[in-house]
């Protein structure tokens, strides 16, 4: 039982990291990545909440992530729940950001920063999120590689959000460059303790994959 707090303690702490280092990007202003494109387009055509639309889509990548079997935890279903809830509780506290350079750099500590929180979120084995598990369902059922199945959701996302009325800026191409390696570098930064500190669990077998909150 002390196990199972511990290891929500991390799952929490990553989504208080990740979904506030989200909104240091959306505060950057200057363009995010495929899927919070798809995000900010739900969130001014519904008028919607930032929090209220990654909810939203959080859960319908959970739904189709469950329709393939790619695999449902209990952290998968609360994910975007209280992802949402923690952005709309960090949004209007975060003011924003001027002058192209600061908002280059703000992307890029968001973004690195995000992915810290998606490693603890993923150190926390509370189940696969629901992008990586419509990835995982959708290779398996496909026969096609992991790397290329991300390649078109990403793709599709991008197109769907510009499709919605989302707009592509340097923002998405510096998230779509530092994404993979930031979170890979974290990953690798947590197990070379080979323990995790919080779950008492073996982090060497983590394999690294973008998280949902990650891209």
């Amino acid at each position: 039982m002390n196990q199972f707090f511990s290891r929500a303690g991390v799952f929490l702490l990553g989504l208080i990291i990740s979904c506030t280092a989200y909104c240091l990007t959306v505060r950057a202003d200057i363009g995010l990545g495929p899927l919070f494109l798809v995000q900010v387009a739900l969130e001014g055509n519904l008028g919607l909440s930032a929090g209220t639309a990654a909810m939203v889509i959080g859960l319908v990548l959970v739904a189709m992530s469950a329709i393939v079997r790619g695999g449902v935890g209990i952290g998968t279903l609360l994910a975007p729940i209280l992802g949402g809830i923690i952005i709309d509780l960090a949004l209007p506290l975060i003011p924003t950001v001027h002058g192209l350079a600061l908002q280059v750099a703000a992307c890029a500590f968001g973004t690195v920063v995000m992915m810290l929180g998606g490693a603890f979120i993923t150190q926390a084995n509370f189940g696969v999120g629901g992008m990586d598990g419509l990835m995982r369902g959708l290779s398996r059922k496909t026969a096609a590689p992991l790397g290329h199945v991300r390649l078109a959701m990403e793709a599709s996302l991008l197109l769907c959000g510009l499709l919605l009325g989302s707009k592509a800026g340097i923002g998405t191409i510096i998230t779509a460059l530092l994404v993979g390696h930031s979170y890979q570098f974290w990953i690798r930064l947590l197990s070379q303790e080979k323990v995790s500190f919080a779950t008492g669990a073996s982090t060497a077998a983590i394999k690294p994959e973008v998280p949902v909150l990650a891209n």
